[in-house]
Formats: C-alpha cells, sequence, structure tokens
C-alpha cells in the first residue's frame, strides 16, 4: 500500500488506518513501513537508504492496535515497486508504504 502526507505524524496515521482495515481483511504486515521524502527520490524513481526513515510494525493480536518503532534497519518489499509506480509525490510530500500479506 502506497499513503501520501505532508508530515510524518500524517502519513503513519494513514498506514495505521490502512494497516487495520487489512487486518480486517485477513493481510497482516509482513515488512517494515517506510517514508520516503518526494524531494529524495531521483528521476528513476530510486531512493537513497539515509533518506528513508522505516519504521517496524507492532500489531496487537486483533489487528485493532498499531504502533511504529523507527529502526536503522528493517525488512522490506516492493518499495522500489511502490516509489516508481505510484503517484510521484509533489515537493515537500512524504510518500509511506508498507507491504501487507496473507
Amino acid at each position: 500500500m502506497t499513503v501520501y502526507g505532508i508530515d510524518e505524524a500524517e502519513v503513519l496515521e494513514k498506514l495505521r488506518e490502512q494497516v487495520k482495515i487489512g487486518a480486517t481483511l485477513g493481510l497482516w504486515p509482513d515488512s517494515a513501513a517506510v517514508i520516503i521524502n518526494g524531494d529524495d527520490l531521483n528521476n528513476k524513481g530510486a531512493v537513497e537508504k539515509k533518506a528513508a526513515k522505516l519504521f517496524n510494525v507492532k500489531l496487537d493480536e486483533l489487528g485493532e492496535k498499531v504502533d511504529f518503532e523507527q529502526v536503522e534497519e528493517g525488512v522490506t518489499f516492493h518499495v522500489g515497486v511502490a516509489a516508481r509506480y505510484s503517484k510521484a509525490p509533489v515537493a515537500g510530500e512524504l510518500l509511506g508504504t508498507l507491504h501487507l500479506h496473507t
């Protein structure tokens, strides 16, 4: 999934709500959430590792409580795909992405 926002709090809140919806459908996060500043994307949709922020997703058993913990390293899936094939963020906008799986 990919969401957009002006600041980190807005992006994390949008991801939180999408994770809750996914949990009701049997989808669970299997990677870290990634937040990329649109200003850091190059013309090929790639992003420097140092420019992205990673967050482990903590989800309770019922999928009702979602928390994020910033980490230096984590497992990510399809971040390049999300950055390349999603709508490009406008200047100053953040792109947040997270992979959900059954």
